[in-house]
């Protein structure tokens, strides 16, 4: 439009020098040029005096100086950023290796390690996974997976002992690859630091007490998506701990704090076979960032303590979400219900302290500390209104509220109530890091976390 203009101009200008009427059909066409539009700046073949000269010269230096719009470095990252566009530095690897920074368990803070991940093995639909992962609080981590894993893509599988967790069950249920699972897997885990307030809803804060739990868990895994949004998964393995004193120096340790009494299973063989059935549906729109649609998951675990039946016991938990898009998919109202029961198979039997049910993480009570309340039954009730200022940031405002019983036959009566807003950065597919402020009846809670908190 620029050249036409330049065309335009000059023939005016000449027009106008001369006192003529413009000649248009005669102007004459330069060699080579076949369309309508001249090229950038011509003006050969018209007459004009030294002004009009000069003034088309200038005219044909600005036209051939145009181009189009390039953002400088600095905005071009801001742009990506915006826009939820910008490649997640994750999956830069070396050979299948990629560093990893990231919390691997309650209490370990920020750990790092290397996680080797091979899908769909020269073409085929096997894959192999392996994790390494040490905390600046002394955590260790190993695993190694085998088989046919479930994962989106080239997305990582979910750590091995994270996977029969019912909170866990909806990012392994469905798979965009293939409707079906199995494998083996394998992991390790010393934790030096565990935390014990005591069990149910009476537990004091000043209470607090410190352990220390290894373990290594054994199983094969298999499901399968009977339907577009039902996957039903089965898993068998052998669970092995190691229960002793905790390394942090500012806590006392349990036995220093409660009597054999209020610690259920402290003392025994941790050796148990492990074996349940899980159900995920599944109806959000994306997985791993919904806007709209809701989720059942729904898990029935039986552990089988292997020197006796006193600490033998059955789980079941059910975890329920929803999300309703307010007006706009910018605006979102999540909500969910968590609950879970473990039923003693022994008249009079206990479940061990270390297996129970807990609320207190960043993903359940988030005004509270980790494990802060156990028993052999709770519910959980969340809520959170989700504002994206930008595809790629997250507002939220939310309240948690839950209650445990210290044994399964008592009712849920006393609960504890949360409350707090957060950041969220992210993708379209999922929330990148997390940024949440809580406040809680024992106070104020910051939590940084590489996962959705549902």
């Amino acid at each position: 439009m620029r050249c036409a203009a330049s065309r335009t101009i000059a023939v005016a200008l000449t027009v106008l020098g001369s006192g003529a009427r413009p000649a248009l059909a005669e102007t004459p066409v330069p060699p080579g040029v076949t369309g309508e539009e001249p090229p950038c700046g011509w003006s050969e073949g018209i007459e004009a005096g030294p002004r009009q000269q000069l003034l088309i010269a200038r005219r044909k230096a600005k036209c051939e100086e145009v181009r189009s719009y390039e953002p400088a470095l600095l905005e071009r990252q801001i742009l990506l950023f915006e826009q939820a566009e910008r490649p997640p530095i994750t999956r830069w690897n070396l050979f299948g290796l990629y560093p990893r920074v990231q919390s691997i368990d309650h209490r370990s803070q920020w750990a790092g390690g290397l996680r080797f991940w091979r899908p769909d093995l020269g073409e085929s639909r096997f894959d192999l996974n392996g994790s390494a992962f040490w905390s600046l609080q002394g955590f260790q981590y190993y695993e190694a997976q085998a088989g046919f894993l479930p994962h989106r893509g080239a997305s990582f599988p979910l750590f091995s002992y994270k996977t029969d967790d019912v909170f866990e069950l909806p990012n392994v249920g469905q798979d965009d690859d293939v409707p079906y699972m199995a494998y083996g897997s394998f992991g390790y885990r010393w934790a030096p630091k565990f935390d014990y307030f005591g069990t149910g809803p009476d537990s004091e804060l000043e209470d607090q007490a410190d352990f220390r739990q290894k373990d290594t868990l054994v199983e094969a895994v298999a499901g399968y998506r009977v339907m577009k949004r039902l996957t039903v998964v089965g898993r068998v393995g052998h669970y092995r701990a190691s229960i002793g004193p905790g390394e942090d120096e500012d806590l006392p340790q349990i036995e220093d704090v409660f009597p054999p009494s209020e610690v259920p299973g402290f003392g025994s063989k941790p050796d148990f076979v492990r074996y349940g059935l899980a159900g995920i549906l599944d109806g959000r729109d994306v997985p791993r960032n919904p806007h709209r649609g809701g989720l059942l998951a729904a898990q029935w675990m039986r552990w089988d303590h292997r020197d006796g039946s006193e600490f033998s016991f059955d789980r079941l938990a059910i975890d329920a979400r929803g999300y309703l898009a307010l007006g706009h998919p910018q605006r979102v109202l999540a909500a969910r219900a968590y609950f879970s029961r473990d039923v003693p198979l022994d008249e009079g039997g206990r479940v061990p302290f270390y297996l129970l049910a807990f609320l207190g993480n960043s993903h359940t009570l988030r005004g509270y500390a980790s494990q802060r309340f156990r028993g052999e039954k709770l519910l959980l009730l969340q809520a959170e209104y989700r504002i994206e200022a930008s595809p790629a940031i997250e507002v939220a405002l939310f309240v948690d509220s839950g209650a445990v019983a210290a044994r399964s036959e008592d009712s849920l009566e006393r609960f504890q109530t949360d409350g707090g807003v957060g950041l969220r950065f992210k993708t379209h597919e999922l929330t990148a890091v997390r940024a949440d402020f809580a406040w809680g009846s024992d106070g104020f809670k910051f939590l940084f976390r590489f996962s959705p908190s549902f």
